[in-house]
């Protein structure tokens, strides 16, 4: 009986090997596949030549953070230039580097109240600044105690190699 119907289990038994490696086909027929997810970081200045506004309770100003150029490997220079200033006497400036470590800030002389002009200090190590500025109201500035971490500041970061690049491309060009 085998024999005789040898030739329909051989189609039987064909038909299902087929239609094995048709649903077992993609996991056998594609070979090892990697999945992998390469990360694209996005080097950029954040908030750099941007106008950033803080508002507090019956004060406020715009401000910008432009103009970085490195003096040489350990100092920086930057301006920052304030807008629509609304009760406002003065600002503080703080610098930190990646490790929110602080840098230190010098205030040079300005020729103009609203163009800022500051100096940060640097060490070989830091490869980013992030720059806060804390808008002070005349009551804030006479008060020896104040907490500056309850004024509202908004921050700009700086990457110390792309800016070294733009200043080079601005020197060669």
């Amino acid at each position: 009986m085998f024999f005789n119907n040898r030739k329909n289990v051989y189609i039987a038994l064909v038909a299902i090997l087929v239609i094995i490696a048709f649903l077992g086909g993609k996991s056998i027929g594609t070979g090892t596949v990697h999945k992998e997810v390469v990360k694209k970081t996005v080097v950029e200045n954040l908030h750099y030549n941007d106008t950033l506004s803080v508002k507090g309770t019956k004060y406020a100003i715009d401000y910008s953070v432009l103009n970085a150029l490195f003096l040489n490997e350990n100092s920086m220079q930057f301006n920052v230039n304030l807008l629509n200033n609304v009760n406002v006497a003065t600002i503080k400036v703080i610098a930190k580097d990646q490790d929110n470590n602080d840098l230190g800030i010098n205030a040079n002389a300005s020729a103009d109240t609203k163009s800022l002009l500051y100096t940060v200090n640097l060490n070989m190590n830091t490869t980013k600044i992030s720059i806060f500025v804390y808008p002070l109201t005349p009551a804030m500035v006479k008060d020896t105690k104040l907490d500056i971490n309850t004024i509202p500041f908004k921050t700009t970061t700086l990457d110390v190699k792309l800016l070294k690049q733009q200043q080079i491309q601005t020197l060669q060009n």
